[in-house]
């Protein structure tokens, strides 16, 4: 399938690497600063109408593992080896996805351990702060834990965009994505958009999502609580967390096209105003 990549690189420590659903958060809130409320509520009333999908980010090169039936193996220690695979190469996972999880066997995520990169994991020590006074609050240290990625990771678009993607995404390294951005964390840089096939079967009579995506008509999944904070900037320094569940990147649907604005209002909203989180489909093909 032809895609636009979009390359990051990551020039400070990240709380967690970008995934679908934030990412578009970030880059509607960026939409509803630039262009205005009413142009955003448009833009979400057409949204499920279009072909644009956004994936998750992945190390160049590598997607994630479809959530086919497993396959049967009595070997412990192959078996534990299969279970760790998270990402595939893009020619392991286009065997995959055409021959089922047999094609593991031989792949060289098996046979040879190739692995992708590995985002090293820091830890920051900060210094608490004392909210009578704004200043350092003396004696209270604590600590983060935070990943580095190193090399480039990708993000994927299909469709037209119904935004500047290239300019939305600098943005959104320049301010920093997901938590911790505003003590510097989340920082990136942006190449791109380049032309790219992504693997999938031939064939195809299902799907693997590369997002985040809704329960409803998942085939395979595995199913994903979500307990962070939502709604950004709508609730100011009064988050909000409303706990839901989706289901996780490489679940398999029948449908390519499901997109489902799940709406997660708190339960006293300010007057007019609606939350929702984007769950869609990202579908390559694979057969099942």
């Amino acid at each position: 399938m032809r895609a636009s990549a979009y390359y990051l690189r990551f020039t400070a420590p990240v709380r967690a690497l970008p995934r679908a659903s934030t990412l578009l958060g970030h880059l509607f809130w960026w939409y509803r600063y630039t262009h205005g409320k009413e142009a955003l509520e448009e833009l979400l009333q057409r949204l499920p109408s279009l072909d644009f999908r956004l994936s998750s980010a992945y190390p160049e090169g590598w997607l994630p593992r479809p959530k086919l039936p497993p396959l049967q193996v009595e070997d412990t220690t192959l078996r534990k080896r299969l279970k760790g695979l998270a990402l595939l190469s893009f020619e392991t996972f286009q065997n995959v996805a055409q021959k089922g999880e047999g094609a593991l066997l031989e792949a060289p995520e098996v046979t040879k351990n190739h692995a992708p990169p590995t985002p090293r994991r820091l830890r920051r020590t900060r210094v608490g702060i004392d909210r009578a006074t704004g200043g350092a609050r003396k004696g209270v240290l604590f600590t983060q834990d935070l990943l580095f990625p190193t090399g480039r990771y990708a993000v994927y678009a299909l469709g037209e965009p119904p935004l500047d993607l290239l300019e939305g995404l600098r943005f959104v390294g320049s301010m920093g994505y997901g938590g911790l951005a505003s003590v510097g964390a989340g920082v990136f840089q942006v190449e791109g958009p380049e032309a790219v096939d992504l693997p999938e079967a031939r064939e195809a009579n299902a799907w693997a999502t590369l997002a985040p995506s809704p329960l409803e008509g998942a085939l395979y999944y595995e199913p994903e609580p979500y307990w962070g904070r939502l709604g950004g900037g709508y609730v100011g320094a009064r988050p909000f967390k409303k706990p839901y569940l989706r289901a996780k990147e490489g679940s398999v649907y029948r449908d390519k096209n499901a997109l489902r604005l799940l709406d997660v209002t708190p339960s006293e909203p300010p007057e007019g105003a609606r939350v929702v989180e984007v769950l869609q489909v990202f579908p390559l093909g694979v057969k099942v």
